[in-house]
């Protein structure tokens, strides 16, 4: 079977978690002699970028990661859709792919997936592990905000009036069928379901890690020092809710029951974000309790979590459902988050983690110290959620459906 794989990022030129398991699925795959194709982004090519065999990073995405850029949207926006259509076009002519698997749309023009559907027919799948089909996309959120001064709202508004049009013009221009599509959780699924944007349904496919590097490091967990060790890693973005741990020890701190907590923090994310959980830290007080380790290679995740005792998930967005809460069980932490979204699916209070609600700094502390108080409680949460995940969220059953699945689109 020949795949072409379409997302948005992919490693290492990535953001998180679901580009790094685009990876992880296209190498089982090869693994399993399926023949695989790469179509992405250009995002953070530069000079000494080398070429990959399998790998074609050619398409442009909508905007830049952070800041938007408006006047792009009238100079380049034309040009880069041409450019994307070309770029699929080559792909099908030379790959000859059996179908096409379009993992990541988020910041990729809706154009890329119409063009697969008319060449295809039949015969594109799509892996759906966010809400990119009913949210609007870089383009129309930003001509659709207010100007923050009214000289500016004056003078943009014959562009804004133009960008929309164009916008409403092209989404009738290039409707999708959407006829195979799996969602990475029920929670996903329904919503996208209730939204009626699935005109033909979809299944469930849960993604999944392996399991055996983090159950190696878990081994080889180094002895506690009578303390607390928390740990974030993912994506420093509003969304993410990490600011709610800071607080949550602000709060400890105030009632002098932080002694012996410690916090890490691993990854990177929007600048500006990041420096106000910096600042906060600061204002807090917390510098001692709270570490920035920056972003780290995908193959230290599990010696760094191994190095801890409670991962921490704070997200406040209703997340499809997070391979870190995954990896963080499989390796022997007790987890405490929120049962946003698809993690509903995942989190059972009081049987393999600790919820509380998004953005409640006072619960996630009383949780915190919970389990500092209670040794016992946080094992047991650590146990149960680790065969949890041994049974149901291994990347070896993820693969093993969507291999059948995208031989069913094919027959």
């Amino acid at each position: 079977m020949r795949i072409l794989f379409i997302s948005n990022l992919y490693p290492p030129h990535d953001l998180g978690g679901m580009e790094q398991l685009c990876q992880e699925a296209v190498e089982h795959l090869r693994a399993r002699k399926q023949s695989c194709y790469v179509l992405t982004s250009r995002h953070d090519l530069n000079r000494s970028t080398q070429p990959e065999a399998g790998v074609e990073r050619t398409l442009h995405l909508q905007a830049d990661i952070h800041y938007y850029r408006p006047l792009d949207f009238f100079r380049r926006r034309p040009r880069q859709e041409r450019a994307n259509q070309a770029a699929l076009r080559r792909a099908i002519d030379q790959f000859q792919p059996d179908v096409i698997f379009i993992w990541g749309m988020w910041n990729l023009s809706q154009q890329i997936a119409y063009w697969a559907e008319q060449w295809m027919p039949g015969r594109v799948a799509y892996a759906v592990a966010g809400y990119w089909f009913m949210q609007p996309d870089p383009h129309e959120s930003y001509w659709r905000q207010p100007a923050r001064r009214g000289v500016t709202r004056v003078l943009m508004a014959p562009a804004r009036r133009l960008a929309l049009h164009t916008l409403r013009r092209e989404r009738q221009a290039y409707p999708l069928r959407l006829e195979q599509v799996a969602c990475v959780s029920a929670y996903v699924r329904d919503k996208l379901d209730q939204a009626g944007v699935l005109p033909h349904g979809a299944r469930v496919i849960y993604n999944g890690i392996d399991p055996q590097p983090y159950l190696h490091a878990a081994a080889r967990r180094p002895a506690g020092d009578g303390s607390l060790r928390l740990v974030y890693t993912g994506g420093l973005l509003a969304h993410k809710g990490v600011h709610t741990a800071i607080e949550a020890l602000g709060l400890l701190k105030a009632q002098d029951a932080l002694d012996s907590i410690r916090l890490d923090i691993v990854g990177s994310g929007h600048p500006d974000y990041e420096a106000q959980l910096r600042a906060r830290v600061q204002a807090l007080d917390l510098g001692d309790h709270v570490a920035f380790r920056g972003r780290v290679p995908r193959s230290a995740i599990p010696s760094v979590l191994a190095g801890h005792d409670v991962f921490l998930f704070t997200s406040v967005y209703e997340e499809p459902i997070a391979r870190s809460v995954m990896e963080a069980m499989a390796a022997g932490l007790a987890v405490i988050g929120t049962p946003v979204g698809g993690q509903a699916e995942m989190l059972n209070h009081a049987v393999n983690a600790l919820v509380y609600p998004p953005d409640d700094a006072e619960k996630l502390a009383a949780c915190i110290s919970m389990l500092r108080n209670d040794p016992a409680l946080c094992s047991q949460l650590a146990s149960a959620g680790q065969n949890m995940v041994l049974e149901r969220f291994t990347l070896r059953r993820m693969v093993d459906e969507v291999e059948l699945w995208l031989e069913e689109i094919v027959e």
